[in-house]
């Protein structure tokens, strides 16, 4: 593993553990077994590491949404592959979705422009699926951020509110995502219809 991976790995596990405001870089350098200037070197601080992580937390919610919207044939089959889709890639990808989705709760300047473009990006994509599945696109703003919000609190409400005892446990995973797929077919659709 390269230097900058160990600071990236390090930042993310610290920042899910403990918040952004409350690591510093000290904290960071010592959990990568690194000079703490490396984290300057690679990232030009610890706000360049937080958006780096951002940026994964991101891409990685692109990919699962592309992917799921262009498998699915209606609704109900594009919340089992989201759903599914976004729960295997938190369970393996925890500390950089904790911290993602953290931060979507955070009005922070550092992550603005970020945060807006992951919206953007999620809802252009959604868009072009309710065309493509004759569902009505004209919505208003507040309704889709309300939906985007809810959705997204709905799919992760365990690491949000439950601390991953849900996610996390191999046994109780499966519940987890027949319980919230359920929740969001049995709810969503009458927005769209």
């Amino acid at each position: 593993m390269t230097k900058r991976e160990k600071i990236f790995q390090a930042g993310a596990k610290l920042f899910a553990e403990r918040s952004y405001n409350s690591v510093g870089i000290r904290d960071i350098a010592r959990e990568a077994d690194v000079n703490s200037a490396m984290i300057s070197y690679y990232f030009g601080g610890k706000t360049g590491l937080l958006r780096e992580i951002f940026s994964s937390f991101s891409d990685r919610m692109v990919s699962v949404i592309k992917r799921s919207m262009s498998e699915a044939k209606d609704h109900d089959e594009l919340v089992e592959l989201n759903v599914a889709a976004f729960l295997d890639d938190a369970r393996n990808n925890r500390d950089v979705y904790l911290v993602g989705l953290r931060e979507l709760n955070h009005d922070s300047e550092e992550l603005q422009d970020l945060r807006v473009s992951l919206y953007n990006t999620g809802w252009e994509h959604f868009t072009q699926f309710l065309a493509k599945t004759g569902a009505r696109t004209d919505h208003r703003e507040e309704v889709k951020d309300i939906c985007f919000t809810a959705v997204l609190g709905t799919v992760f409400s365990d690491y949000l509110l439950g601390g991953g005892h849900y996610i996390d446990d191999d046994q109780k995973v499966e519940e987890y995502r027949k319980t919230v797929t359920i929740l969001l077919k049995a709810g969503s659709p009458a927005l769209w219809e």
